[in-house]
């Protein structure tokens, strides 16, 4: 069977575009990462954001099922461990990787054991509550998640300083009250049941769950 990375997002056919920058640079502020933190983007998949926060001055390294990123080491991330020592990563970024898994437990516990103590785990999932008309389009999701859910998910890993909010994919209304209000407007008309070419339409109303939490010291 052919990868699932392969199939859906051809570098040709979706290129990596400016977004996986603007978000990366969104976390680095959001989250006062400092230059030359070492990050793990587990699941990395095409690896447009290992890209990213290297630019942006990061030590990166990435991990996947799938061979198709050639900087980015390869393990099942639903049953082995990762290649990588204990404590290693001040920092482990995972988005659209945590709904495919089955093993959630594992995969939750492996990213914990590389992150270093006080380390930050920045995980993104969509947004089943504003998803569940078209979450299953995608044949590999296996497991939904709510804002609440990943925030229960974080406490029973024993994470620190847990959060999780509902993430609008959309750089114009990160810094615009406005536009963050129209983008809320349009979530009136309940969850999508189609995905919309035009973007703003689209990522206003397909959220995403934007959770993160500390390893204890």
């Amino acid at each position: 069977m052919r990868n699932y990375v392969e199939v859906a997002y051809q570098v040709g056919e979706k290129p990596f575009g400016e977004y996986p920058l603007q978000l990366a640079k969104h976390l680095i502020d959001k989250y006062t990462l400092k230059e030359g933190m070492k990050i793990l983007d587990n699941g990395c998949g095409r690896g447009e954001f290992l890209h990213a926060f290297s630019t942006l001055g990061m030590q990166v390294e990435g991990c996947d099922i799938s061979s198709y990123c050639q900087q980015a080491k390869i393990a099942d991330l639903n049953k082995e461990k990762l290649p990588f020592p204990d404590e290693y990563f001040d920092v482990v970024f995972t988005k659209s990787v945590i709904e495919h898994i089955s093993d959630t437990e594992h995969y939750m516990n492996e990213m914990k054991r590389v992150l270093k103590k006080g380390g930050l785990l920045i995980l993104l999932v969509p947004d089943w509550e504003t998803q569940y008309f078209i979450f299953y389009q995608d044949p590999t999701h296996i497991h939904p998640y709510t804002k609440a859910s990943v925030y229960k998910l974080l406490k029973m890993m024993e994470f620190e300083s847990v959060e999780s909010e509902k993430f609008i994919q959309l750089p114009c209304v990160w810094k615009s009250k406005f536009l963050k209000g129209l983008s809320y407007c349009l979530r009136m008309f309940g969850p999508v049941k189609k995905i919309y070419k035009h973007k703003f339409i689209r990522f206003s109303r397909e959220l995403m769950i934007l959770g993160s939490g500390r390893k204890g010291m």
